[in-house]
C-alpha cells in the first residue's frame, strides 16, 4: 500500500447500520461523490434495481476495475438509529 492509499483510508469511517432488517456495515468515506452496495445485499434484500443510461467503470482500492451497471433509488436504511434514504449504485463484489 502506498502512502497515497494509507491517507485515503485513514479518512473512511466504519459504522453499523440496518438495511430491510439486515445489520450492515457501512463504510464513510467523506471524499467519495457516490455511494455504493453490494450486489449480493440487492438481491438477498429484494431491492428494486434500475439500469443506468451510461454504465461506467470504479476502481476498486485493490486496483481492480468493476462496471457498475445498476442503481437503487433512494433506498432506506438506518444509521446509529436514524432513518434516511440515497441513491446507491449496484457494485459486485467479492467472487
Amino acid at each position: 500500500m502506498d502512502n497515497r492509499q494509507r491517507d485515503h483510508h485513514a479518512s473512511i469511517i466504519e459504522m453499523e447500520g440496518e438495511i430491510c432488517e439486515q445489520v450492515i456495515s457501512i463504510l464513510i468515506d467523506p471524499r467519495s461523490n457516490y455511494s455504493y452496495i453490494n450486489l449480493e445485499l440487492v438481491n438477498k434484500c429484494g431491492l428494486n434495481k434500475e439500469v443506468h443510461a451510461k454504465p461506467w467503470l470504479v476502481q476498486l482500492a485493490i486496483g481492480t476495475k468493476k462496471r457498475v451497471h445498476h442503481w437503487v433509488r433512494a433506498c432506506a436504511f438506518e444509521l446509529n438509529g436514524m432513518s434516511t434514504t440515497t441513491h446507491l449504485n449496484v457494485l459486485p463484489l467479492g467472487a
